[in-house]
């Protein structure tokens, strides 16, 4: 008998914390976001291109509790000091989890896809951009949006690399049916 309580307390308590969770679980599905900030090159190529500004947007799907997928696309122009000052755009799928979704919600993801790059010969490279962000909700479905994103675009010689530092709006539809806890 003794050896059943630790179990029933248990199952006890994480019977409680799922019907938690799932009565917490908002019911909206869709997110557009718009971010700016400054874009700060590391590596070698930071020698030629100096700090850049860049603006992103993209929309996400809830495709699970947590679990976010979709698109962004966006615009990075660096100054140069010896060459053609440099423009990235990049065009990706993202995904994201958010470790929370009432109050502030940090989360993490990725995007990757294209990125084209001009500076006077365009080009378009693969790279993917890991990010960690923090969404602060000021309204009934509207959110600031934080972000710090660290993308890499792959090259054939040096991978450009650049850290974002970003913050914004989302935007979140059926914003009637959200329950802020």
């Amino acid at each position: 008998m003794k050896h059943l309580i630790l179990p029933a307390l248990l199952a006890f308590f994480l019977t409680g914390l799922s019907a938690d969770a799932t009565a917490q679980t908002p019911s909206w599905q869709h997110q557009l976001y718009v971010n700016a900030g400054l874009q700060f090159v590391t590596e070698s190529p930071s020698d030629a291109l100096g700090t850049g500004f860049g603006i992103d947007g993209g929309y996400y799907y809830r495709a699970d509790r947590a679990f976010f997928i979709g698109f962004t696309a966006g615009l990075h122009q660096f100054s140069s000091s010896g060459e053609a000052n440099r423009t990235v755009i990049p065009l990706n799928a993202t995904a994201k989890y958010n470790f929370s979704l009432t109050g502030i919600q940090p989360y993490i993801g990725a995007d990757g896809g294209p990125f084209v790059s001009s500076n006077g010969d365009s080009g378009t490279k693969f790279g993917i951009a890991p990010q960690f962000g923090l969404r602060i909700p000021v309204a009934r479905g509207i959110d600031i949006d934080l972000t710090l994103k660290y993308s890499v675009i792959f090259t054939d010689s040096d991978n450009l690399t650049y850290v974002g530092t970003n913050g914004g709006f989302a935007y979140i539809f059926d914003r009637a049916n959200i329950e802020y806890q």
